[in-house]
């Protein structure tokens, strides 16, 4: 999927604003429909929940994009964007949408997320190396930087992600980078990551090394090509859970902030969350999802990429290992 282009986000901005309230007026006979749905059916509230879910997905897109409407008018029509409290101001918006988004899956698919380890995320430079099989925990670091710690985020996202109005509008306000997956553009990418890095000051660092959600089918496919480019690597990972991680943009934010802990982030649980079919065939969740993090202190991180990709390596095995327990 291509990025959307400056004007076509803007559009689909814009189609948020005039739409949202015509979903939230017409939202008592959607739910009333699909309750009739489910009773019918004996779903389980499960297309009541679904609707309801989307609804209130809808109005915080609406009041994201309303706000960055408002902070555009706010910074002198975009003047001031680049200025301290406006790069504040945005962020806060960041993080309270990316609670909400994640609260609204609480209260309406019975989503429970219980933690392992919040208290590794201390104080310090910092690195935030997440696993990724959906959406939802994509939202997981703004929610764990909120809990314990005051500090802003920027993020490595995939461009695709950039079709979210509410993503796209404050993740180019805020100093974030949408990073394309495509082999020909590998080292521009790695050198704006490093850049990114560099200029971060006290901010979090957040990156889903993965790149994309995990499936058997893409696991195989990624797995039987790293066979061939790389058997050594190969050889060391024996992941069932999740995918090989692409440690490039790891080390290029290691290389703009050499004196960085790094904490990694593993779930089990979110897979649900992969497709749409999966959702509706597993809400509401009965079982928890389960989220253990690790840190490895800057002076246990080798200087030396290679090594680097080693322990990165190592340290995904730990985590699928861990995964693969849970499952059991």
């Amino acid at each position: 999927m291509s990025t959307p282009t400056p004007s076509l986000r803007r559009l689909i901005a814009f189609a948020v604003l005039v739409l949202a309230p015509v979903v939230l007026l017409s939202g008592p006979v959607l739910i009333s429909v699909a309750l009739i749905v489910d009773l019918t059916l004996a779903r389980r509230l499960r297309f009541t929940r679904l609707v309801a879910m989307t609804i209130h997905a809808i109005v915080l897109e609406w009041t994201g994009v309303m706000a960055a409407v408002l902070l555009w008018v706010g910074t002198g029509f975009g003047v001031a964007m680049n200025t301290t409290w406006s790069r504040r101001a945005h962020y806060r918006v960041q993080r309270w949408w990316g609670g909400a988004m994640l609260g609204a899956a609480q209260r309406w698919l019975h989503l429970e997320v219980r933690f392992d380890g919040l208290d590794l995320i201390g104080d310090g430079p910092l690195i935030l190396a997440c696993q990724h099989t959906s959406f939802f925990d994509a939202l997981l670091p703004t929610s764990v930087l909120a809990q314990h710690s005051n500090r802003a985020a920027r993020h490595v996202l995939k461009r695709e992600l950039a079709w979210d109005p509410c993503l796209a509008l404050f993740g180019n306000r805020h100093p974030n980078h949408f990073v394309a997956r495509t082999g020909a553009a590998r080292q521009t990418e790695l050198a704006a990551i490093e850049k990114l890095a560099a200029s971060a000051g006290d901010e979090a660092l957040v990156i889903f090394p993965e790149g994309t959600f995990y499936s058997p089918k893409r696991a195989a496919k990624i797995t039987g090509r790293l066979a061939r480019q790389d058997p050594e690597r190969n050889a060391r990972l024996d992941l069932k859970s999740l995918l090989p991680p692409r440690p490039g943009g790891i080390t290029a934010l290691l290389r703009g902030r050499p004196s960085t802990d790094v904490v990694f982030m593993a779930h089990v649980g979110f897979e649900a969350f992969g497709s749409l079919r999966s959702i509706l065939a597993n809400v509401p969740f009965t079982e928890p999802v389960a989220v253990k993090l690790w840190r490895i202190g800057s002076a246990d991180m080798p200087a030396d990429p290679v090594n680097q990709i080693v322990l990165i390596d190592r340290q995904w095995q730990i985590m699928d290992d861990w995964a693969f327990e849970q499952k059991i």
